[in-house]
């Protein structure tokens, strides 16, 4: 506290005070990354969201550049570059309890588990207290707990990535400059918004569409899966097969989305979400679906 414009100013520091249980939290900040995905818009974005205002951790005092040239062990920050440690600290969890599993594979785990429910129990906002979506928080709050046993998992490889490529147009010599050897789009190439992803996006909708995901069991023993679709407006949906029963680990199916859209939205996007559950788990999608034409 400071008292200006006096002859004699003083000055006084408070001790620190820890404040616990402020609700609602999370809150997704107003500088948050937004989606949609302007590069891939079948593909939503952000993925996940994690803490990421105000965090005080660790600083390299070579890093001076954005400290006025002072040499400090720790900094206070808000922003991306602060979501991203968090969410790169769960995902070396992930790999130290599963070490085999491919990067896809781990966040798979992190976005199908996270939550979408604030402290207050109420879903999360935005700072302008409207309810968050998909481009504003991804999948949703990280749940590093939860993210250690997914049930199920969304994989792909370097192929599928590839597939993606080429379906939005990628030549060959872009190609190799990637993989530095030759690789060529196939004559039909995959569609965009069948990428293996563990979200689901349809940037854009001309009348009746299926979209097509394969999932991956990593428990022990027969399981079954049944499926939940959360309704989105002007689209009607089903999925196929909605009940998934799988007699070992690292078996994998695949399921289909029928949309048939019934109103055009101009070019806004609608959502919604598809989960499996059983009593142990619950795998769940977001789902951003943009209708151009019915």
């Amino acid at each position: 506290m400071f008292h200006l414009y006096s002859r004699n100013p003083t000055a006084r520091i408070y001790l620190t005070v820890t404040s616990a249980g402020i609700k609602p939290a999370p809150v997704m900040a107003i500088f948050s990354s937004k989606g949609p995905n302007i590069l891939s818009p079948d593909i939503i974005k952000p993925d996940i969201t994690a803490p990421g205002v105000n965090i005080l951790a660790a600083w390299s005092p070579l890093a001076t550049k954005n400290t006025l040239g002072n040499n400090i062990d720790f900094n206070i920050l808000s922003g991306t570059s602060m979501s991203c440690p968090h969410a790169a600290a769960v995902a070396a969890l992930i790999k130290s309890a599963h070490p085999y599993w491919s990067p896809a594979a781990i966040k798979s785990a992190i976005m199908t588990t996270a939550t979408l429910i604030d402290n207050t129990q109420s879903f999360i906002r935005n700072d302008d207290t409207t309810i968050a979506t998909p481009f504003d928080f991804g999948s949703g709050h990280i749940n590093p707990a939860a993210a250690i046993d997914p049930g199920l998992i969304y994989d792909f490889d370097t192929n599928n990535l590839i597939d993606l490529l080429c379906s939005y147009g990628a030549n060959d010599e872009q190609l190799k400059n990637l993989t530095d050897t030759p690789v060529y789009c196939k004559k039909t190439p995959t569609q965009s918004y069948n990428f293996n992803y563990p979200s689901i996006g349809v940037a854009n909708m001309v009348g009746n569409l299926s979209v097509y995901r394969t999932v991956t069991y990593i428990g022990e023993g027969p399981i079954v899966y049944y499926s939940t679709l959360e309704a989105i407006a002007g689209v009607k949906a089903w999925v196929y097969p909605d009940v998934l029963r799988f007699s070992k680990s690292g078996e994998k199916m695949t399921y289909r989305i029928d949309f048939v859209p019934y109103k055009s939205n101009n070019g806004s996007y609608e959502f919604g979400s598809l989960t499996w559950k059983n009593d142990d788990h619950m795998v769940r999608s977001p789902i951003a679906v943009n209708v151009v034409s019915i």
